[in-house]
């Protein structure tokens, strides 16, 4: 899997990591609807594929905590009474914010973008250029 119980660390305390990690299925479903909630901000134009594929320092540190907080809002409704849940809301909005600015190009995180037959990169940027042949006003 993409995140690790010691990517948790650096935004829960041992009582929620313990409460949030008691069972590990429902953490890797939720890690799941996380990646796929990034994913579908950012396919259009990154390889998420591969950028969720890296491992280890190959990851985008960025890309690693914005996966945590939003795997942590979702599981939030198990901790007792909703424990940290303006905390978790903050930092699922920032996080959820980035993701936007991803989206219209505002923030450029440094992800692998998908490559053409051609070998071509960024194959899938929706920005295209040119120009119409000029008109000469002929009349």
């Amino acid at each position: 899997m993409f995140l690790t119980e010691e990517d948790y660390k650096s935004v829960c305390d041992e009582f929620e990591m313990e409460q949030l990690c008691a069972n590990t299925s429902e953490r890797l479903t939720a890690e799941q609807a996380a990646i796929e909630q990034i994913c579908s901000y950012t396919r259009h134009r990154y390889d998420m594929q591969a950028a969720f594929a890296a491992q280890g320092e190959k990851r985008n540190p960025f890309l690693v905590q914005c996966a945590v907080n939003i795997t942590l809002w979702l599981m939030i409704h198990r901790l007792p009474q909703s424990m940290g849940h303006e905390r978790r809301e903050c930092l699922y909005k920032d996080s959820i914010q980035w993701l936007r600015d991803v989206q219209s190009s505002k923030a450029s995180p440094d992800l692998p973008t998908y490559t053409g037959t051609g070998g071509e990169t960024d194959a899938h940027n929706p920005v295209r250029y040119g120009s119409m042949p000029p008109n000469k006003y002929d009349y």
